[in-house]
């Protein structure tokens, strides 16, 4: 069976949408599934709806212990990140925990857009509704670039995650097309801070079944110089630790990339 080296986006317990996911279980599964090295990238969400699956400010230094201390255990590389939801006004409390503690990677993620979130079955919709989609895009990215450009962040997450519920509003696939002006400029953006994207295979999981991005997005990526790219399951469990990271090689490989990124204390 063929095994995957990196799993760079994984929720434990710190994330409340995860609370039975623990480090050891990760591990074991880590172990049985040849994957060597991996990535906790745990909530951190300083307003809006899904506040309550953040990791806590007292908090954060056991979670980032627990990580080193189960570390001498395994074999298994086993590292402490953040998945930081990007929304506008708060940078100063996540600039404060970013210097305050040692982090191996961050991961910034936009979720929440106005006052859509489009990770969520019930709010999206809205986002979408009474306007054509390179619309809604044209806000998403808008605030994708936004966050890039704040330095904060090692990596952008899941880059078309807006489209977790599209299938809801319409049938028909989005097209590349449809992604907007503000996508390009976001990609610029990503160029300009010596940034990249991940490849998140959760979207293969979900009912389109499509990972983030698709293969169109990581063309214009590589079209523009980006190098720099991580994989991630976006596990909330260990039994998805993995899941269809091979295949992500797989593509990555297609589209030109030659080599994955790791990250050690950023």
């Amino acid at each position: 069976m063929k095994a995957v080296r990196f799993d760079y986006h994984v929720h434990e317990t710190h994330s409340r949408d995860a609370r039975e996911a623990t480090v050891p279980l990760y591990v074991k599964a880590a172990e049985e599934k040849g994957v060597q090295e991996v990535c906790f990238t745990t909530h951190l969400i300083t307003d809006g709806p899904d506040v309550k699956l953040s990791v806590q400010d007292d908090e954060i230094e056991w979670y980032i212990e627990s990580i080193l201390t189960i570390n001498e255990t395994t074999d298994v590389v086993l590292k402490p990140g953040l998945e930081i939801d990007y929304i506008p006004g708060d940078q100063r409390k996540i600039e404060r925990i970013l210097e305050e503690y040692n982090w191996d990677y961050i991961m910034g993620s936009v979720h929440l857009v106005g006052e859509w979130d489009v990770g969520s079955r019930r709010r999206s919709p809205g986002f979408f509704e009474g306007r054509q989609l390179v619309e809604s895009t044209q806000d998403y990215y808008s605030l994708y670039r936004d966050a890039i450009e704040t330095g904060m962040f090692d990596m952008m997450s899941h880059p078309d995650y807006w489209r977790r519920y599209f299938h809801n509003s319409r049938s028909e696939p989005a097209r590349w097309e449809e992604y907007s002006e503000a996508c390009l400029e976001a990609i610029d953006a990503l160029k300009s801070h010596d940034m990249g994207v991940e490849v998140n295979t959760s979207g293969r999981r979900h009912e389109h079944g499509v990972q983030y991005p698709i293969s169109e997005f990581l063309d214009a990526v590589h079209n523009k110089g980006i190098r720099k790219v991580t994989i991630g399951s976006d596990s909330h469990s260990p039994d998805t630790l993995g899941y269809w990271l091979v295949e992500a090689v797989e593509l990555l490989a297609e589209v030109g990339f030659k080599n994955i990124t790791s990250f050690k204390n950023r």
